[in-house]
């Protein structure tokens, strides 16, 4: 993790002790000219696997990606994001950008990419099973949109038959994301946090399925708000934290959903 303080006169960003440091960043730094041979117009391709993309893009913080030259002593970086991770089918790739050397002048840029320590904190009170009241609300106001940037991500990981995730107002519709896949189907994602109600949600007629995620929760036996609650399809439910690292049950509630809306021929003819 780095921790942007004021950089030292002519030199560039360092990383702070103080664990109070306003601006943070997740880093990933390689080193050596090997990184430098996948040269292209204006930079280079630093290669990566899928688990890696995967965990970088749904890391809690914005990683960067940083490329040390031993033979000119520079230092290149790149955030790693939607828009920069480029899938080659097999594997992923970032171009890092030759004009992006970390130097005195990088504070400007990458400042506003990192999170302040008192996102980081109040993201993590959100996403660790353990609210206990309305008083966390606003923690989900600020927040709500990083979780879903962060599921987001982990779906596209998790199902590669997933074409685009559009994210819709939860305020509006009962649901946060609409994921359209190659099949044409669609299943919709409402993400819920312990406090939330479920009255109004189950009580709709859907001819779509809605993957009810429970935000931070570590088992759905803990959730409060399913312990009288009939739930049946066209409903399933998950739970996932980016920071617990186990997609079990958001792979099973996708999965089922997937099987309700598009059954396979065999079950069909059993009807």
């Amino acid at each position: 993790m780095l921790s942007l303080n004021p950089p030292h006169e002519n030199g560039p960003p360092t990383p702070s002790a103080d664990p109070h440091a306003r601006s943070r960043l997740g880093v990933q730094i390689k080193s050596g000219l090997s990184y430098f041979r996948s040269a292209t117009h204006g930079g280079w391709w630093f290669m990566c696997n899928a688990a890696h993309a995967s965990y970088w893009l749904g890391h809690s913080l914005p990683v960067l990606v940083m490329l040390y030259n031993p033979k000119t002593r520079k230092v290149y970086w790149q955030h790693v994001s939607n828009h920069t991770a480029v899938s080659t089918g097999k594997a992923w790739k970032v171009l890092v950008p030759e004009d992006q050397e970390l130097n005195a002048q990088s504070m400007a840029d990458l400042r506003p990419l990192a999170r302040t320590a008192s996102q980081v904190s109040a993201l993590g009170s959100l996403l660790t099973w353990g609210v206990t009241g309305n008083e966390e609300e606003h923690l989900w106001e600020q927040n709500s949109e990083l979780y879903r940037h962060l599921l987001s991500a982990r779906l596209h990981m998790l199902f590669p038959e997933v074409v685009a995730i559009r994210q819709i107002h939860a305020h509006i519709w009962s649901a946060d994301m609409d994921v359209w896949l190659k099949s044409g189907l669609i299943i919709e994602v409402a993400l819920v946090c312990p406090f939330s109600r479920l009255d109004k949600i189950l009580a709709q007629d859907r001819y779509v399925p809605l993957v009810i995620v429970v935000c931070g929760a570590r088992d759905l036996n803990d959730c409060p708000q399913m312990q009288e609650a009939s739930i049946e399809p066209p409903f399933f439910f998950a739970t996932w934290s980016p920071e617990a690292g186990d997609d079990d049950s958001l792979r099973q509630a996708m999965e089922d959903a997937l099987r309700w809306i598009d059954p396979p021929l065999d079950t069909m003819d059993e009807g």
